[in-house]
C-alpha cells in the first residue's frame, strides 16, 4: 500500500503574545538593540510550544534538543524602550528532523510591523545526535491551535 502524505493545515500553527522592551534591551538612544531579537524570537517559540501543551522542558525530559542551525532577521521599524510589542511566532515547517519557525513583531500603537524572521532548528537527543522527530510530534506541530 502506497504512503500517503497529509497535505499541510490551511492554517499552520502560531502564537501571539504581548513584550515590553526592557531598558537593558536597548543602546544609548534608547533604540530596541539588534542582539534584543534573538531572545524573543526564543520567547515566542517557548511560548508557542507551550500553547500547543508540549512545553519545552517536557521536550528536554524526553531527549528531544532543537539547537539553531540558521536565523534570518528584517529589521523593519525602530523599536524603543517601553514599547509594547505583539509577537506572533507561527511553525512554517515540520521536516523529519527538523522545524522551522517564523517571527513578526508589531508595535500595536501604530500597528508597525517592527521586524519579521526565522529560525531553523535541528532536533537532536542528548548527545547532540540527530533525531527524527516522532510522528506523533510531527503531526502535533503541524495541527492547528
Amino acid at each position: 500500500m502506497a504512503k500517503t502524505e497529509q497535505s499541510p493545515s490551511p492554517t499552520p500553527p502560531s502564537h501571539t503574545h504581548t513584550l515590553r522592551v526592557r531598558y537593558a534591551e536597548t543602546d544609548q538612544a534608547g533604540m530596541a538593540h539588534h542582539a534584543a531579537y534573538l531572545p524573543w524570537f526564543e520567547e515566542g517559540r517557548v511560548a508557542l510550544l507551550r500553547a500547543l501543551g508540549k512545553p519545552y522542558r517536557e521536550l528536554e525530559a524526553e531527549g528531544f534538543h532543537f539547537p539553531v542551525l540558521e536565523v534570518q532577521c528584517r529589521y523593519r521599524a525602530v523599536a524603543l524602550f517601553d514599547d509594547v510589542l505583539k509577537m506572533t511566532t507561527t511553525i512554517e515547517a515540520v521536516g523529519g528532523a527538523s522545524i522551522r519557525f517564523g517571527y513578526r513583531l508589531v508595535r500595536p500603537a501604530d500597528d508597525m510591523l517592527v521586524a519579521e524572521g526565522a529560525t531553523q532548528h535541528a532536533c537532536v537527543d542528548d548527545a547532540g545526535k540527530v533525531k527524527r522527530l516522532p510522528r506523533e510530534l510531527r503531526e502535533m506541530l503541524g495541527r492547528r491551535l
